[in-house]
């Protein structure tokens, strides 16, 4: 979804994902945010994956649909989520990863269609066991999955099991060693 380890990951996460405390957002500073849901997300960290978990404790601020998209429409469509965007613009302009270069303000990586999927089957990318987990809509929400996941957007629950089943299967799990 995003790409933090370059540059700086932690303030550009601190910006980007939130826990919730009822109803309110929190950033990673500590921060009550106040903005539009139209652009937050539910989010799964390779952690949640990799431990089998699929309960949603953080979320993410998620400004495009595709890569490249043009972010500058959330003035229009959601002026509090752009204006705490440009609260804290030095710190996502401060991202040197080169996937930014020649991207609109505030773009994401790792973004598309698939992102939006109802249902995914993922997997951390960083933990040796190989564990595949299907993961739900959360609140009629697509979740998304961070920058260490891989995943399969699926269209339904039937889709998700049949390909959850398929992959971990002996012969699959086999192959995969």
């Amino acid at each position: 979804l995003y790409t933090w380890r370059s540059g700086v990951k932690h303030d550009a996460a601190k910006v980007m994902e939130f826990k919730r405390e009822g109803t309110k957002l929190i950033n990673g500073f500590g921060d009550v945010v106040e903005i539009e849901e139209d652009y937050v997300f539910p989010l799964l960290k390779s952690s949640d994956l990799g431990n089998g978990r699929v309960a949603i404790r953080k979320s993410v601020l998620v400004t495009q649909r595709h890569t490249g998209d043009d972010t500058s429409e959330i003035e229009q469509n959601a002026p509090k989520t752009w204006r705490y965007l440009m609260k804290h613009a030095e710190k996502l302009d401060g991202r040197r990863s080169s996937i930014y270069n020649n991207r609109p303000r505030f773009s994401v990586f790792g973004i598309g269609s698939y992102s939006f999927a109802p249902w995914k089957v993922a997997i951390s990318g960083l933990y040796k066991r190989i564990s595949f987990v299907a993961v739900p809509p959360s609140d009629d929400r697509p979740v998304m999955v961070d920058d260490t996941c891989y995943s399969i957007p699926c269209q339904s629950k039937e889709e998700a099991d049949l390909i959850l089943e398929l992959l971990s299967s002996a012969q699959a799990q086999e192959f995969l060693e």
